[in-house]
């Protein structure tokens, strides 16, 4: 399905979690048919993990945008944080100062970040019975290597990590990893790895699983076929869904409308910004920041319009090698990278191989089901110091696209 407004629904299901501390204001509207839980004000540290995840939010995701400016995107920037913070622990020198800025951590020792995420995602995921929310962690390694203590207590102890070794050699040793990972996100994410090169040492993983029905549901028998009109001019035919007698919050200026659809007692909300007029995606992305979006939402009123939005369901999947490195932290996938707190052996060098990314949602009349998942792979980049041919050795001269052996010998004394 080709329209732009999907591109802003990470702002909602996992993302919207990352709105939690500047948006109490319209969370806590009252009436309908739920109430909302008390909830407990945000740490200090806290605070500060979700100004950086937000910031990172944006920033990566209009990285992503100018790339891809007419396709559908989703992505999930708390899986992403999360999976590169467990990383961040084994990083060292300019390479974690490098992981630091990108990921937008404002100056604060390891243990208040790592202590803000544990504490923030065991928040997020008791905030709404009517909401599933999960996220799990797992780090995979290869079973010929070993992972130094600290990194892997902070892998435990601040992200409830399950630490599993592997025999990489082995051809079931992927199916193993995807398995974990299709079943801690419901079946939505499937194949995460489908490669273990032999360079590789570990995975580190995170899954995030959302499903949320709307406070006020769409009724199915309104929705019906109707127009959508893309960007270019062309128009395609989509289920639009409607709600009747719903409550949501509403703003909207001169270039847009911004939508606000809470799910159960309204912790959770689907935010939707559609351009108005002539403008586009494009203008209100390169512009969105966690400031602007917090003034919309503070300034929006309660509406009982007739809404309608498209029905939808989507997949997403991406390599973040170039994203990530163009936000500042391409040190970490070169020879130059510094993970020196992952391995035991120092002698060992690991840097990024690559940073998957891949999502999952689906929008209807009763809610919103959405899943995400990111891998970062961990490889060798250094060989020992020197090789030495110092005996008696057979030689070939090859063709390699036959396979051709043209010649061989043995040199037994030089």
């Amino acid at each position: 399905m080709h329209f732009q407004a999907v591109k802003f629904l990470f702002l909602g299901a996992a993302g919207a979690l990352l709105l939690l501390s500047s948006c109490q204001k319209e969370i806590a509207a009252p009436g309908g048919p739920n109430t909302p839980p008390l909830v407990r004000p945000l740490a200090a540290q806290e605070v500060k993990i979700v100004n950086s995840a937000n910031n990172f939010a944006f920033k990566s995701f209009e990285t992503l945008r100018q790339k891809e400016e007419n396709q559908n995107i989703f992505i999930s920037p708390f899986s992403i944080s999360s999976a590169l913070t467990m990383t961040y622990n084994g990083a060292d020198g300019s390479t974690k100062e490098a992981m630091r800025q990108t990921l937008g951590f404002e100056p604060q020792t390891d243990e208040e970040l790592n202590q803000a995420y544990k504490t923030l995602t065991e928040l997020l995921t008791n905030l709404d019975s009517q909401v599933k929310f999960t996220a799990a962690n797992s780090i995979w390694y290869s079973r010929h290597y070993q992972l130094q203590a600290p990194f892997v207590q902070n892998s435990q102890n601040y992200f409830n990590a399950a630490l599993k070794d592997l025999d990489f050699d082995s051809p079931a040793a992927k199916n193993i990893i995807n398995d974990w990972v299709k079943n801690n996100t419901q079946g939505k994410i499937t194949n995460m790895v489908q490669t273990i090169r032999p360079d590789h040492v570990l995975f580190l993983i995170n899954a995030l699983y959302f499903k949320g029905t709307w406070t006020y549901p769409f009724n199915k028998k309104l929705t019906q076929p109707a127009p959508f009109q893309k960007e270019d001019g062309s128009t395609v035919n989509v289920n639009l869904m409607t709600l009747q007698n719903g409550r949501y919050r509403y703003y909207q200026d001169a270039s847009k409308q911004v939508i606000d659809l809470p799910y159960g007692n309204r912790q959770f909300s689907m935010t939707l910004i559609v351009p108005r007029g002539q403008h586009t995606v494009g203008e209100l992305s390169s512009s969105l920041s966690s400031t602007q979006l917090t003034d919309w939402l503070n300034n929006a009123d309660s509406s009982r319009l007739e809404l309608k939005m498209p029905k939808f369901k989507l997949e997403y999947e991406k390599k973040l090698n170039l994203a990530l490195t163009q936000l500042g932290m391409g040190e970490a996938f070169g020879n130059q990278a510094n993970f020196s707190k992952m391995l035991q052996d120092a002698n060992q060098h690991l840097a990024i191989s690559e940073v998957k990314h891949k999502t999952f949602v689906e929008v209807n009349e009763e809610g919103t089901e959405a899943a995400a998942a990111t891998s970062v792979g961990m490889m060798l980049t250094s060989m020992p110091q020197s090789i030495q041919v110092n005996r008696p050795f057979l030689f070939l001269i090859r063709e390699k696209s036959s396979n051709a052996i043209l010649f061989i010998g043995q040199l037994m004394n030089p």
